[in-house]
């Protein structure tokens, strides 16, 4: 009886076994359909949109800006690490502004139109590189920059070295300088996450979905083809090595901003989100108006770090009362 029950539990455990085998092949069959569906769709859609702006020669590699409006101020927009369509992020703002003020969208090296590059990331390249689209975009010598995220410290390392130049800097829930350099090198596991699920396909079928595209790229209300674009890029570029390499230099980045200090009487607006999950992240925000004798700080209430989406009348009230000023 008890050799019977023995080979009954051996004759159970061998079809679990099987079971589990055939579960584990067919996911390992997905898993290399899905690198394949990745890597042919690629291959056949990295030039499926056309440029909207102005590509030209940065070294080896090709960088792109989108250029609108007219006025002796140019009002400079920058997104934040990660944000693969810079141009679909801060379309509703340019629209609004190039009314009434020169607007140039900058996408660094590894976004939107922009090629990848392996130069470091440094504060110092990331200087380099937006002065590059200045000077090409032969932008007025009165400046006021807007960045988003991880854009507030090439912003305010730009204003560091041409302080000259700025009339003023309005930052979207921005990255304090130090709290940036105590942020950690190691890649977030929300990050890997979403770069292995970018490898095997997945992102690519979401974003055949109406219902799933929000997933990709939360863009709000634009128009059909700037939104196709926004989720596109997502897909195409979510998390390259260029963003990665960013994100890696983020804490010295933070460092060599601390270090040159802060902007003095600039004018500094600051949108911040109350509720930002980020351990942290409120404290720093308050901490951040003391980077400049002229600070504004606005709090908007949501834990949604993309505050442009919420609060865009609000920021483009603040942009224009700089322009007015900077005339």
């Amino acid at each position: 009886m008890e050799v019977k029950f023995i080979l009954g539990v051996a004759t159970i455990l061998k079809q679990l076994l099987k079971i589990v085998g055939i579960i584990l092949s067919l996911f390992i069959i997905l898993l290399g359909f899905g690198f394949l569906y990745e890597t042919i769709q690629r291959s056949g859609n990295s030039m499926a949109h056309e440029p909207v702006g102005t590509i030209f020669s940065y070294g080896e590699k090709e960088m792109h800006y989108i250029k609108k409006g007219a006025g002796d101020t140019t009002v400079i927009f920058s997104s934040g690490n990660g944000t693969a369509s810079p141009y679909a992020d801060m379309y509703p703002l340019q629209e609004v502004v190039s009314d009434f003020a020169e607007t140039i969208i900058y996408e660094r090296p590894g976004y939107g139109w922009s090629e990848a590059t392996d130069k470091e990331r440094s504060i110092e390249q990331l200087v380099k590189e937006m002065e590059a689209v200045l000077e090409h975009g032969q932008a007025n010598d009165s400046l006021i920059l807007i960045g988003h995220s991880m854009a507030a410290l090439e912003l305010i390392g730009y204003a560091q070295k041409y302080p000259e130049r700025i009339k003023g800097i309005v930052l979207i829930d921005g990255v304090q300088p130090e709290y940036a350099e105590d942020m950690e090198h190691a890649m977030p596991l929300s990050i890997q996450g979403m770069r292995f699920l970018k490898r095997i396909g997945i992102f690519r079928l979401l974003s055949q979905f109406d219902t799933t595209k929000h997933i990709l790229a939360p863009v709000g209300d634009l128009p059909e083809d700037v939104k196709e674009i926004g989720i596109d890029m997502t897909v195409e570029h979510m998390w390259n090595q260029t963003m990665i390499a960013e994100r890696k230099a983020l804490a010295a980045n933070g460092a060599t901003v601390s270090e040159a200090g802060p902007v003095d009487d600039l004018p500094l607006i600051l949108f911040s989100a109350t509720d930002n999950p980020m351990a942290g992240w409120t404290e720093s925000q308050k901490q951040f108006g003391k980077w400049s004798e002229n600070t504004k700080q606005i709090w908007v209430e949501t834990e949604n770090h993309f505050l442009h989406e919420e609060a865009a009348d609000q920021i483009i009230e603040e942009i224009r009362r700089l322009v007015q000023r900077s005339e």
